[in-house]
């Protein structure tokens, strides 16, 4: 009783002013005299005299709660509460606690006291607020905790205490326990094969330890990093989990369990992924073993689609199937009777024939022995032969003489021409040459010259399909205008059974009497050859281009290893051959050619429809150390995502019938794709390291959905004519560039005009037909048989093979004095209310009687009153040289390559370039390569043709965050930059 009240006391003094040392010694007193009151028993004690927990000084907590209402202030407050720890390796762990306000600060142990010296105390005040703390730590031994698990098999713990005037605050408790990490795993992984694109599952329990191992895993000795790539999952268990196998997960695969003691691997597993063969399309079959009567064919197949892989299972099934059939047997030829003998003539004989015709020779059968004709002397040696000799010879010399004269009256024609020509040098008109560099030695060939036309009108019932060589070919002056027709009288003599080839080569040489350079700075091809200016290379020519290549829809050259690039600019059709896929040291005659004939082109089922032009490309069979890059138009409207697209090669031979097969289904792309397809809004970009005779892209709906192909819409005219009726014709063609333009040479030959802009209307695969109507038509006109309305079915817009489809319309003149002609024709599918297109047609005749000259153009670059003529396409485009093509020098490449062909984490290497180009739809197929960055800088040069370019890429290397790229492009291209 009286203790409590001298603390009570105590507690009033410290009220009152009282110092705060007198009070801490006064306490100090206390609690000695009350721990000499207290029995042994109120102290719990260590059972080892020697342990530091012994409370020599410190009063338990019932002494402590004594303290209430000694004074104001609050309870202490724990800012830092001690926190469960660890031994590794004998090294022993403090323990910190930390309150305010707080007098004093002990650690309970085990609920055992730590005796004072045990404890390391610190004061500190904090300078903004002015609040006084008080730390307190201790070090906890190995020694303590084993003896604490042998003797109550207990984790060892500890809390603090802490006093204050208005009594005590404890602490959160902490563990101290020893860390270990055992050796032997629970479950280690197992090794399997697993088929390719299948989910995996390896399994890993780690061994025991305190604090629990974490689980990784790795691949082939690097860590599987699950963050960057999805395929990979780590369970909460420890095991590994691949979604789907691909090839590249072939590896070996080890669990690996760490705590902060040490880490431990299981056994290594291998996993192996396999791909089960595929069978192949059948070949065709192949001819009858039997010249006659029965007998067998076959056709062939083979594992490849895919091939077998790591294991994989071979194809279930014949690799040959045969079939029977007949071959009609040879039938020999036979000789029919001799004729009657001829009368006697002036060499004394006459004679008489056969023919083997009884029967004649079939189906592989031998021609006829012996000769078809029979001499005989007819007057019995009465003939005077050298009579009549001398009468031959007599006609011989006339002859002679004729042509003699004949030869030097052309020669003196010749020279007369010449000499006006040079006289009138002012009218004078120079075609020059092609100067286009290239890689290596390109073929020259030199620039056709302009047709004239004369007034001569061509019948509007020729097809404007229908080809007519049989032009006139003048050089004409510069300022001469070429607004008239071809003259159909005033036909070359060119031979009808000549090659296209050859024509062309007889036109150039007929037509161009001079061909020289007109200044010495455009007949330099190079630095160390010169191209000739008067030589057309028809027979060079001939060995680049296969006989069914028309040199006007065709481009070639000679590449070497440094590339290049080959471009039908009006058909949209280019093949780029990077630097480095021709072997140093070597050159390659290359050509690239657009086939227009229909049988040229792909047999398609009702839904599928041909968006592009049917590419050749050769020489076939030509294998690249790196893949060449094929571009051409397509006319899908890829906006909806609704088409399932198809890339088609030929490997026949080019002189054959083309069989095709699918290269590319687009979007199913697997590692034995030998080809990868870049769809871009207008135009398909192909990589291949092997050429196909022939490349067609096809494609048809998604199931459940209606694709869109875009048309385009052209009207094509003759010149209006003073009198008579007036034919014009609507042309609805796929929208890519090669379609119009093979209208626009077909029609060029007929003198044809386009009255109007083209337009483009968008297609759907419902079924519905294309319908076109005439409107508004100026009075004085009517449509004839009062056809103001036409439809052509859905099938042949969707899945026809005919090139040209147009409608024609012809237009009867009621008023015979009206000069001029305007209408509109509105062009739509299935009904008026659906998207429609207008083609205005206006036309009048002028002074000369052709149209005049405010027809739009197709191109800014076209002449704008006329299509262009046969004979300006009739010479195949050279190569455009590296410089001109390549927009990133050699070393800039190069270091680019190094720069980002190494992938790092944040992804921003090569894989973020492709992701940023948009050509990372089947990303696989850059990772297989060498270096994906320079594959894709191919494929960049390929589809980006402007002159942005440059700037566009570095744009994107920004955006990706790597501007150690951008600084290389920026000192090694000298090309304006952004800034």
């Amino acid at each position: 009783m009286g203790f409590s009240t001298s603390v009570k006391r105590c507690g009033k003094m410290l009220r009152s002013g009282v110092e705060a040392g007198l009070f801490v010694a006064l306490l100090s007193t206390l609690s000695i005299v009350t721990t000499a009151a207290q029995e042994p028993g109120d102290y719990p004690m260590p059972l080892d005299p020697a342990s530091s927990f012994h409370p020599s000084i410190v009063p338990d907590h019932d002494s402590a709660l004594s303290l209430e209402g000694m004074g104001g202030g609050d309870l202490p407050t724990f800012v830092i509460h001690p926190t469960d720890a660890y031994i590794v390796k004998n090294r022993p762990v403090t323990l910190t606690c930390k309150a305010t306000p707080a007098i004093q600060i002990y650690f309970k142990c085990n609920n055992e006291w730590v005796r004072a010296k045990f404890h390391k105390h610190f004061d500190s005040t904090d300078p903004e607020t002015g609040v006084s703390y008080k730390q307190t730590s201790i070090e906890v031994t190995k020694a303590e905790v084993d003896q604490r698990l042998e003797e109550t098999g207990e984790n060892f713990f500890c809390l603090c205490v802490a006093w204050s005037s208005e009594g005590s605050s404890r602490s959160e408790e902490a563990t101290v326990q020893i860390a270990y990490l055992r050796k032997d795993f629970i479950l280690e992984p197992i090794s399997q094969g697993v088929p390719n694109e299948t989910p995996v599952q390896l399994q890993c329990r780690p061994p025991e330890g305190v604090p629990t191992p974490e689980v990784v895993w790795l691949k082939n000795d690097e860590e599987i990093q699950v963050d960057l790539d999805i395929n990979f999952i780590i369970t909460n268990e420890g095991n590994l989990i691949i979604n789907q196998a691909r090839l590249s997960d072939t590896a070996n695969y080890t669990c690996v369990a760490k705590n902060i003691v040490t880490k431990r691997r299981s056994v290594t597993a291998r996993v192996t992924v396999y791909v089960n063969g595929g069978w192949s399309t059948w070949s065709t079959w192949s001819e009858c073993n039997s010249q006659c009567g029965r007998g067998l064919m076959r056709r062939t197949r083979t594992c490849t689609n895919p091939a077998p892989l790591n294991g994989g299972a071979t194809c279930d099934g014949d690799p040959v199937q045969r079939a029977e059939c007949t071959t009609l047997c040879p039938v020999d030829g036979g000789w029919s009777e001799w004729s009657k003998f001829s009368a006697c003539g002036r060499d004394c004989n006459n004679w008489r024939r056969r023919e083997c015709n009884d029967p004649p020779p079939q189906f592989g059968g031998r021609y006829c022995i012996g000769d078809n004709m029979e001499t005989r002397n007819c007057t019995g040696g009465l003939c005077r032969v050298a009579s009549a000799r001398s009468e031959d010879n007599l006609a011989l010399y006339i002859s002679l003489v004729g042509a003699v004269t004949v030869f030097l009256l052309v020669c003196l024609f010749i020279i007369v021409v010449w000499w006006r020509k040079n006289r009138h040098s002012d009218h004078s008109y120079v075609a020059q040459p092609d100067l286009t560099r290239s890689t290596g030695n390109v073929r020259g060939f030199p620039v056709m010259p302009t047709l004239a036309f004369s007034d001569d009108k061509i019948p509007m019932t020729m097809s404007p399909l229908h080809s007519n060589n049989s032009l006139k070919i003048k050089v004409v002056p510069p300022d001469v205008p070429m607004t008239r027709p071809i003259t159909p009288s005033n036909r070359s003599a060119t031979p009808s059974n000549m090659s296209t080839l050859q024509r062309n080569a007889q036109i150039m040489s007929n037509s161009l009497p001079d061909m020289q350079p007109s200044t010495p700075e455009m007949s330099d091809v190079g630095t160390s050859t010169r191209r000739p200016s008067s030589i057309y290379d028809a027979e060079n020519l001939a060995k680049i281009l296969p006989s069914y290549v028309d040199p006007a829809f065709a481009a070639c050259g000679t590449i070497g290893a440094e590339g290049g690039r080959l471009a039908i600019q009006e058909s949209g059709v280019s093949l780029l051959i990077p630097s480095g896929a021709i072997t140093d040291g070597h050159t390659e005659d290359i050509f690239i050619a657009v086939l227009r004939e229909e049988k040229d082109r792909p047999k398609m089922n009702a839904k599928q429809t041909l968006l592009g032009p049917v590419v050749a490309v050769g020489p076939h069979g030509l294998h690249f150390r790196k893949p060449v890059i094929v571009t051409f138009g397509h006319a899908a409207g890829l906006r909806e995502r609704n088409w399932e697209l198809t890339l088609l090669s030929s490997e026949s031979h080019p002189n054959r019938s083309p069989s095709w097969q699918n290269l590319v289904l687009i979007g199913e792309e697997t590692l034995n794709t030998t080809a990868y397809c870049q769809v871009d809004e207008r135009d398909c970009h192909v990589m291949v390291e092997h050429l196909s005779s022939r490349y067609a892209l096809i494609g048809q709906s998604a199931p459940a959905t209606q694709a869109v192909k875009r048309l385009r819409l052209a009207v094509i005219a003759a010149p209006l004519q003073p009198s008579g009726d007036y034919n014009f014709r609507v042309y609805c063609v796929a929208d890519n560039s090669d379609e119009l333009e093979g209208v626009v040479q077909s029609e060029a030959m007929l003198g044809g005009q386009m009255l109007d802009t083209p337009k483009i209307l968008p297609f759907k695969d419902n079924g519905r037909d294309l319908c076109l109507s005439i409107e508004e038509t100026l009075p004085g006109w009517k449509s004839r048989l009062g056809a103001n309305f036409q439809e052509i079915p859905f099938h042949h817009v969707w899945g026809s093979s005919q090139t040209g489809l147009h409608c024609s319309f012809m237009m009867e003149r009621t008023d015979p004095q009206i000069q001029m002609v305007t209408a509109r024709i509105q062009v739509f599918q299935g009904s008026p209310e659906e998207e429609r297109q207008s083609l205005n047609i206006t036309a009048s005749v002028s002074r000369e009687g052709r149209m005049p000259q405010t027809t739009p153009s197709l191109r800014h670059k076209r002449e704008p009153t006329l299509l262009r003529s046969e004979s300006d396409l009739a010479i195949p485009k050279a190569p455009q040289t590296p410089a001109e093509v390549f927009r990133l020098p050699p070393a800039v490449r190069a270091s680019l390559r190094g720069c980002l062909d190494i992938p790092n984490v944040k992804g921003n290497d090569w894989r973020g370039l492709a992701k940023r180009l948009q050509v990372d739809r089947y990303i696989n197929y850059f990772a297989t390569k060498p270096s994906p960055t320079d594959h894709i800088l191919d494929l960049w040069e390929a589809r980006n043709r402007d002159d942005r370019a440059i700037e566009e890429l570095i744009l994107v290397l920004k955006d990706m965050g790597r501007s150690d790229a951008c600084l290389l492009i920026e000192s090694g291209v000298s090309t304006p930059l952004v800034a």
